[in-house]
């Protein structure tokens, strides 16, 4: 049986925390790709995943990996989290791909959930590999 991966790309480890108790109770493998062709072969292994990237730090890579993760990889999961922004950015971050934008003042606490969403198997059917 093939494990659940959540794609973790953040630049520190509020997330994690964030996610650790949800991926231990449902089995998710927590990763920490540093760059798009991490997150490629993580992805290229197949299975149920979701990518989360925290945006703020270098906002053109973190909506670039979006957009190529969306682009190649549609049945993965795309979550984006950050800090109060522009309206434009949360439609950025729609258009370029993004399942779910999560900006401030939405609860953060909500992350493990979203992403336990996006991880539920379409029509109620699971496929284990």
């Amino acid at each position: 049986m093939r494990y659940a991966q959540v794609l973790l790309y953040e630049n520190d480890t509020l997330l994690t925390t964030m996610l650790e108790e949800k991926a231990r109770q449902e089995k998710w493998s927590l990763r920490h790709p540093r760059d798009f062709a991490e997150c490629r072969e993580l992805l290229c292994r197949g299975g149920r995943a979701v990518l989360v990237v925290r945006v703020g730090r270098d906002l053109e890579f973190e909506l670039a990996l979006l957009e190529r993760v969306a682009s190649l990889f549609p049945d993965v999961g795309t979550v984006v989290v950050g800090e109060a922004a522009p309206a434009a950015l949360a439609g950025l971050a729609w258009d370029v791909g993004a399942n779910y934008v999560m900006l401030l003042p939405q609860p953060a606490e909500m992350l493990p959930e979203v992403v336990a969403g996006l991880l539920k198997p379409v029509g109620g059917s699971q496929v284990l590999s």
